[in-house]
């Protein structure tokens, strides 16, 4: 009894001892998994990506539509293509001068719908949503529509402020827009005045009037739509001091042929009396 009593000590010293062996073990595993998943100082956090815009403007477009307007040259014209990446929606946007500028302001925006089930808003709505960017001096309004080759175009009327200017200057706009189901397609934009003056509405329609098309593409439905407009030209500006006159299309004259005579050619003498 006396030997058994003198091992005790001895087991509890060494249980103590294995407590704390396995606690070293389970301390050095928590350091050990601690430094492995935390984030090295050296690498910043992962920022999450910026959202994609909803329009992206095509590099080096290559135009598929026409409007020569040489009295607004010296204003400077751009050609843009935007595709909307959700659905394929394609904007071909031409524009002379700019809203700063010193001359008239012009866009023409034809816009194709990624899907058949889009409808189009009313002039006015469809207008307001284009020129959100600009101060506008004057809220769109109707003012009726015109005739043009396309069939009747609503027109709204509007304002706006030209930048950099303190004085309150604006310029008078008259916009326009034009929608077809078949094929969903729509024409829309304005013209823009130098100043205060109201845009006249035989100068709009004889801009709309030399609106042609270069290529359809893959959409045979919008070469027919503007070839059938291109039989209602009416190719006006030719009085017109402020629009050049529309150009004439080009027309092969076909050149006769050289008229070969065989035998002897007798001149004809006047008989006497």
């Amino acid at each position: 009894m006396q030997e058994a009593s003198c091992n005790v000590p001895g087991d509890i010293r060494a249980t103590v001892v294995r407590i704390l062996a396995y606690m070293g073990a389970l301390a050095i595993l928590a350091i050990a998994a601690a430094s492995l998943f935390r984030t090295p100082s050296g690498i910043a956090a992962i920022q999450p990506a910026p959202p994609q815009p909803e329009w992206i403007n095509v590099e080096r477009p290559h135009p598929a539509f026409d409007l020569q307007m040489p009295e607004l040259a010296a204003d400077g014209f751009n050609y843009a293509i935007l595709r909307r990446s959700a659905d394929g929606a394609r904007k071909d946007v031409l524009s002379w001068g700019e809203p700063a500028g010193g001359g008239p302001y012009v866009l023409v925006e034809i816009y194709r719908p990624g899907t058949a089930s889009e409808r189009f808003m009313d002039a006015p709505s469809e207008i307001a949503a284009r020129i959100v960017g600009f101060t506008i001096t004057d809220d769109v309004k109707p003012t009726g529509e015109i005739d043009s080759k396309f069939g009747a175009v609503s027109l709204v009327d509007f304002a706006i402020a030209m930048p950099g200017t303190h004085n309150g200057r604006q310029r008078r706009c008259l916009g326009f827009a034009r929608p077809f189901d078949d094929p969903p397609l729509q024409i829309a934009g304005w013209y823009c005045s130098a100043d205060e003056r109201p845009v006249d509405r035989a100068t709009l329609n004889c801009a709309l009037d030399r609106l042609t098309i270069l290529s359809a593409g893959s959409d045979p439905k919008v070469g027919a739509l503007f070839a059938r407009a291109e039989l209602k030209r009416t190719f006006c500006g030719e009085r017109n001091p402020i629009l050049a006159a529309t150009p004439e299309r080009d027309v092969l004259v076909p050149i006769p042929r050289r008229v070969r005579f065989t035998g002897r050619f007798r001149p004809r003498v006047p008989q006497q009396r």
